[in-house]
């Protein structure tokens, strides 16, 4: 029996019921392998579930404000994916009828929708010959072909596509990649994969010359990033202050509360900006409530919280405006929902007392 044939019985046998595996629907496995982008699969059912039920459509999507798309992906972070989600439903609906189109070319143009997204939507919804290649798909590979270059490598990627596509089982292309999928999130674990559960064991390179704590190799590029940063909360009759600047390092495109790095900075992309210092060269007074500590990607932050409670409002609107920045004013009921992030859940708490 060939490996791939093994593969696929293993899978059909011991898949997680999950419910975007419920039918072969394109949005729905979009929505989901867009969502499972740097979250796990337990962590983003619920947020699944409950942005489905709301935009169970890509017109109800698209017809949907960027904001209230937001406040439904609140939880998943990295909020980019849910505004490219967006932009891409647009364009189906203005150019496909809501659609997804069955060519890789024209999946690849969609906001957003990357090699190894456009593989797996085309191939599970579809069922067209095309391999994916995600971190668990990597790892499986890497072990079971024994590739022992980094994987994190710039040349690791075509390297391993190629074995994937060679690996493929072009009968059943679709349940292969979630197989290799599963195989990797559920048997061959980074730390102590379950050898003597898998279907591909007897052909394994890293299983047979006992290489599985070695390969893959995993090489990382970027060291951590220590940042200290203040957060600004000023407050005007139990309303708060929200911005959108149109040049920052996080947080693009999205109002959030005044804030930006201090100290020693590793260069100059994290230099707080113009409006930030006006800010704090405006309101000397500022008063701190807290810290906390936040994580982006490879950067690790901690933020002081700082806040001012207003009188009027005129001065920091003006400022505001001269200085190209967007700014408007909510509720701290609806911090969470104006503002979709973490980083406001973590301020909130020191705001209610």
């Amino acid at each position: 029996m060939s490996p791939q044939k093994k593969l696929q019985d293993w899978y059909q046998i011991h898949k997680r019921d999950l419910p975007f595996r419920k039918k072969k629907q394109a949005y729905p496995i979009w929505v989901s392998e867009v969502m499972l982008q740097q979250t796990r699969v337990n962590a983003m059912l619920p947020l699944y579930e409950s942005f489905m039920n709301r935009f169970p459509t890509p017109e109800s999507l698209a017809s949907a404000e960027e904001e209230e798309v937001l406040s439904y992906w609140k939880g998943l972070g990295y909020y980019s994916r849910a505004r490219n989600l967006r932009k891409a439903a647009i364009f189906l609906v203005q150019n496909y009828n809501g659609s997804f189109p069955k060519d890789l070319n024209l999946v690849l143009k969609l906001p957003g929708v990357g090699n190894y997204t456009a593989r797996a939507i085309l191939s599970i919804a579809y069922d067209l010959p095309l391999a994916v290649l995600d971190g668990n798909v990597k790892r499986v590979l890497s072990r079971y072909f024994g590739y022992t270059e980094n994987i994190l490598g710039s040349k690791a990627d075509t390297d391993l596509q190629q074995k994937a596509d060679d690996f493929l089982n072009k009968d059943h292309p679709g349940d292969h990649n979630q197989a290799m999928m599963e195989l990797g999130a559920t048997l061959c674990l980074p730390e102590s994969p379950k050898c003597l559960l898998c279907p591909l064991t007897d052909s394994c390179y890293a299983r047979i010359h006992q290489k599985t704590g070695e390969i893959p190799l995993r090489v990382k590029e970027k060291k951590q990033i220590q940042l200290s940063a203040e957060i600004l909360v000023f407050d005007f009759k139990d309303k708060i202050l929200l911005v959108k600047e149109p040049k920052m390092r996080f947080l693009k495109e999205m109002f959030h509360l005044p804030y930006g790095f201090i100290g020693e900075i590793p260069e100059e992309t994290y230099e707080p900006t113009s409006f930030f210092l006006a800010l704090k060269e405006l309101f000397p007074s500022l008063f701190a409530v807290g810290k906390f500590k936040h994580t982006i990607t490879h950067h690790k932050m901690e933020f002081s919280v700082l806040r001012q409670s207003l009188k009027e409002r005129t001065q920091v609107e003006t400022l505001a405006k001269n200085f190209g920045v967007e700014s408007k004013w909510v509720q701290l009921s609806s911090l969470d929902r104006e503002f979709p992030s973490s980083l406001a859940s973590k301020v909130k708490k020191f705001l209610l007392y």
